[in-house]
This record gives structure tokens, C-alpha cells and sequence, in this order.
């Protein structure tokens, strides 16, 4: 069977995150959104996500397709499930980025949003720096309604201070792992081999002795037909 893999997130080891603040005057008044995937049609002129309101958690129940997605585990492995926080982050089109102009929309979620909950605000300033291909909006990051992007492989993607995306939260669910599921940890530090665990009784055995420590800044689930298939985390200072 021809699989069709939608890569949701795919975190590069050796990053870290600043939590940071916004400040400032918002760039114009939102439009604030709250609707179900199924009713949301684009707004004309406006700069979207590619990935906005595309899927929701009962998505990864499919079994044609295989998901990366960051998660926080939050409750361990109980009798062979394991409980998630699930989380996406902005991806746009490399087209629409770089033909963006002061005067135009763009619709984007704050960090911890809802997957449904979003804000579409006017474009004040605009900033590129092609050498890094990086692109600030709105004053970036550090200002309410301000963005920055990053591309990579042909879209931009959301940028924090130290290069992690702004996440928004999809939700919780409850998954099985799957009989063979492999842990790969890498987290010892930064030049760390992974180590793989093979198994669902080991792999709830290593997740359990360090229950604390499975954040959506480290750690990646692989799902398939609502199996968690792979546990992957990486080392974060």
C-alpha cells in the first residue's frame, strides 16, 4: 500500500527555546476565528497557513497515513496508552512570503492557541533577509501580532528566539503503543548517538522513569491508524 506521509513537524536536535513575551501595540485590530475545519473557507487577499485547519486529532486515527507530530506526554504510558498533548505550528507558502507587501493580511496563530483559534492582522512593516532567508513582520517576535519566518524545504515556517516554532495546541488524545513502537533518545546531550528501546513494554518502562521530561520541544510521536509506531526525542539544554 502507497503511503502518504504528512510531516506535521520535524524538530532538528540541538536547539533550544527562550520563552518570550509580546509587547507593543497590535499591528491592527484582529479577526478573531473559532470555526470547524469543515466550514472554513479562505478569505480573499489574505495570506494563510498552508496547513490551517487541515486536520484534527481524529486525523491520526488514519491508517493511510503516517504523522510526525511535537507532543508534550503528559500522563506517561497507563496500560500500554499513552497520554498526549499534541501541537502544530504555522507553515506558509514560500510564494506568497516573498511577494508579501506592507498594505496586506496574514492570518497567523499565537503561541498556545487552539488549532481553532486564530488571528488575521494587517501588514505594517515587512523585513527580508535573503542571505538567511528569514523575514520579519510587524516588528517579529517580541511585538503583539509580529512575525518571524524561517524557510525550509520550500515554506516558511513560524521562528521563536532560538529557532523553535511558535506552537499551537491541537489537543489531547489517548493512544496505544504499537507492540513493536521504538523509543530513539538522543537526549543525553548534544552529540548523542540515539538510543533505541524496542517494544511496548519497554518503551512505557523508559517514558515512565522520566515522566517530566517529554516536552514538544524535545520530543516527536510517529502515528499511524491512532498507534504511536516511534517515540523520538532529542537533547534541549
Amino acid at each position: 500500500m502507497n503511503l502518504k506521509y504528512k510531516i506535521l513537524a520535524v524538530l532538528a536536535a540541538g536547539i533550544a527555546l527562550t520563552a518570550c513575551g509580546g509587547s507593543g501595540t497590535p499591528a491592527s485590530t484582529p479577526a478573531s476565528s473559532a470555526v470547524p475545519a469543515s466550514s472554513h473557507v479562505a478569505e480573499e487577499g489574505v495570506t494563510e497557513p498552508i496547513n490551517m485547519l487541515t486536520w484534527t486529532l481524529d486525523d491520526l486515527d488514519r491508517e493511510d497515513t503516517v504523522t510526525f507530530i511535537p507532543a508534550e506526554i503528559t500522563s506517561g504510558v497507563q496500560n500500554g496508552k499513552l497520554t498526549a498533548k499534541v501541537f502544530s505550528y504555522d507553515l506558509y507558502k514560500k510564494e506568497e512570503i516573498e511577494n508579501l507587501a506592507v498594505g496586506d493580511k496574514i492570518t497567523l496563530h499565537e503561541e498556545g492557541a487552539a488549532w481553532n483559534q486564530f488571528v488575521t492582522v494587517a501588514v505594517e512593516s515587512i523585513e527580508k533577509n535573503d542571505q538567511y532567508h528569514l523575514v520579519t513582520i510587524n516588528g517579529g517576535m517580541e511585538e503583539q501580532y509580529g512575525l518571524d519566518l524561517k524557510l525550509e524545504d520550500d515554506a516558511y515556517r513560524t521562528m521563536t528566539f532560538d529557532d523553535y516554532p511558535v506552537y499551537y495546541e491541537m489537543g489531547e488524545k489517548t493512544m496505544p503503543l504499537a507492540e513493536d513502537v521504538v523509543l530513539k533518545d538522543s537526549s543525553a546531550d548534544p552529540q548523542a548517538e540515539a538510543v533505541e528501546t524496542t517494544g511496548a513494554d519497554a518503551v512505557a518502562a523508559a517514558i515512565n522513569a522520566d515522566p517530566d521530561n517529554w516536552t514538544t520541544y524535545n520530543t516527536t510521536l510517529v502515528v499511524q491508524g491512532g498507534k504511536v509506531l516511534e517515540v523520538r526525542r532529542i537533547w534541549v539544554p
